[in-house]
């Protein structure tokens, strides 16, 4: 009966060791693929912020090269005609 009682402990903590290696390896790797996601998504943001700023000075470099004369006048521009015009 003794051997029968160590046996059954022995199989016991065997298999709630083994259970415990399995989840603390599962909890860990959950870890990591969360860390990982998260330096992706951070990495992808900071490209989209910088593309953003890219973009933005383009647009701004784009209408500093296009400044309207002295004289221009759009064509869908409301207002007064200057008197020149009249």
């Amino acid at each position: 009966m003794k051997l029968v009682l160590q046996i059954a402990l022995g199989v016991f903590f065997g298999t709630l060791t083994s259970q415990l290696t399995v989840d603390s390896w599962h909890t860990h790797q959950q870890t990591l693929a969360k860390t990982a996601a998260d330096k992706l998504r951070s990495d992808q943001e900071r490209i989209r912020i910088e593309q953003g700023e890219r973009i933005r000075s383009l647009l701004l470099q784009g209408r500093k090269g296009n400044t309207p004369s002295a004289g221009f006048v759009p064509d869908d521009a409301q207002g007064e005609i200057p008197k020149e015009k009249r």
